[in-house]
């Protein structure tokens, strides 16, 4: 059966559910991947506490440099040998960070981050099909060319945000100390400042999972409903505070996949996103299926007839 004799064949068996409307909003609510974001968190916060171990080591030396200095009551200009003990230090922090990363795993980890994106994704997907359409869709069907480079690229793309958080964070943490000293902060305000720098990186992480998992979850959502000739969905908030009021109100509205709407407060430069899309955007696109368009790569199955 070609690929059009199979799309009217389809067509026909779904015509029943649409109750002889042209389009059929989903009835089920995809669930965003929060599994998926928790996932992203321990990750990014384990290869964070390898910075927060590395410091802990060796800031006894320093501790031990500021207060040799102390002692000896130096000159100003003689505070070159604080600042070299300190110099020393991070970069055998930084050393021992490179050894403790390169045997963390992280490429790994985020493989199995996407795959189970995919999965939570796949899971919502088919279950919309199944409650709205009535068809089981094909399991091996989103096994194709765009998802395994959508899935490489999120993972090269996150390997890379990752990495760059513990040396940015050491090079932060060696600011700190080496101005602190240098202005005469005590070494309690300092090492004080080093562990607000730590917890700031800690949340930026927490962050940086749902703003990721967000912006797979998205990508895939509107690659299968526009696989399966979905051509507008309906825009659904997450339901609780953190809502921000542009995305709030686009809530429940329709929009085309070709077409995605403004996200920006009135005033602010003009955004346009789909639900995922924007930075920490864990709103979801409810398709809205067609009759002369819908493409379900369905696996023959229905749910409940036509």
């Amino acid at each position: 059966m070609n690929d059009e004799f199979r799309k009217q064949a389809l067509q026909k068996q779904v015509k029943g559910k649409f109750k002889g409307k042209q389009t059929l909003p989903s009835r089920v609510k995809p669930i965003y991947p929060e599994g998926a974001e928790r996932e992203f968190q321990r990750v990014a916060w384990g290869y964070l506490r390898l910075v927060n171990e590395v410091v802990k080591k060796h800031m006894p030396a320093i501790r031990k440099a500021a207060a040799a200095e102390r002692e000896r009551n130096r000159r100003q200009d003689d505070a070159g040998d604080l600042m070299l003990a300190i110099q020393k230090a991070f970069r055998s922090m930084g050393d021992e960070l490179e050894r403790k990363t390169s045997s963390f795993g992280l490429y790994k980890k985020l493989e199995s981050l996407a795959s189970l994106t995919e999965k939570l994704s796949i899971q919502e997907w088919k279950r919309t099909v199944k409650e709205t359409l009535g068809l089981d869709i094909m399991d091996d069907y989103y096994m194709g060319e765009f998802y395994r480079q959508a899935l490489q690229e999120w993972i090269d793309q996150n390997v890379a945000l990752i990495k760059s958080i513990p040396q940015d964070t050491l090079s932060e943490m060696q600011s700190i100390v080496s101005q602190g000293f240098q202005t005469g902060a005590t070494l309690t305000s300092i090492e004080k400042e080093i562990r607000h720098t730590y917890h700031v990186k800690r949340s930026s992480a927490k962050l940086l999972a749902r703003d990721q998992i967000a912006k797979l979850n998205g990508q895939l959502t509107k690659q299968q409903q526009t696989d399966a000739g979905v051509n507008e969905y309906i825009w659904s908030d997450s339901g609780d505070s953190r809502v921000r009021e542009s995305h709030h109100r686009l809530n429940g509205k329709k929009f085309r996949w070709d077409d995605p709407p403004v996200v920006t407060p009135p005033g602010k430069p003009v955004r346009r996103c789909h639900p995922g899309e924007d930075y920490q955007c864990r709103c979801v696109a409810l398709p809205v299926f067609d009759i002369s368009t819908v493409d379900v790569p369905a696996s023959g199955r229905t749910k409940g007839g036509g």
